[in-house]
């Protein structure tokens, strides 16, 4: 990956923003990873984006449309912004709603974006939770404030505590 081309995806997703076909976004996954200083390798550039509308994944569409009409390629679930591989993950629940909220301002090459915390990436980490989760939880652990990974596994906990379960479990507590 080049800088330039994760700049011109930004530039992209700003465009988005501006025209109002996304309310706001982070980036998350391996490049927010990078972003805190872990060492990761990632093929694509993971996005959570608040979007307005009733079915969370429907709402893609005018995304997708949108791309297609500028002549980018769609692959799958990818859309391909200079030659980088971009997801978009919309409204998943809450907290990938807060974790773009709550995001940390930043600029690469000039152009502003967001970065999910590394807090917010253990809980969401939590919630998918295949082994590269778990593996990825264990790496950020050393970077995390843990009264506020505790606040948000509270906050955004299901009735049956999963999040909880899952947490003790990477820390090998019963």
């Amino acid at each position: 990956m080049r800088l330039t081309e994760l700049a011109d995806a930004l530039k992209a997703l700003n465009q988005l923003k501006g025209k109002g076909l996304i309310e706001d976004y982070a980036i998350g996954g391996g490049y927010a990873e990078i972003y805190h200083n872990i060492p990761y390798s990632t093929y694509d550039l993971d996005i959570f984006a608040i979007i307005s509308g009733e079915d969370s994944f429907r709402v893609l569409q005018p995304i997708y449309e949108y791309f297609k009409e500028k002549g980018n390629k769609i692959k799958g679930e990818h859309i391909y912004i200079g030659g980088m591989p971009v997801q978009i993950f919309p409204n998943i629940s809450p907290l990938s709603n807060n974790a773009v909220e709550e995001a940390h301002k930043v600029e690469v090459e000039g152009i502003p974006t967001k970065v999910v915390g590394v807090e917010h990436l253990i809980a969401l980490a939590l919630v998918a939770f295949r082994l590269v989760d778990k593996l990825r939880i264990a790496k950020l652990l050393e970077k995390a404030n843990m009264d506020l990974l505790n606040e948000l596994l509270v906050r955004f906990d299901n009735e049956e505590n999963q999040l909880h379960t899952r947490f003790k479990e990477v820390l090998g507590v019963s």
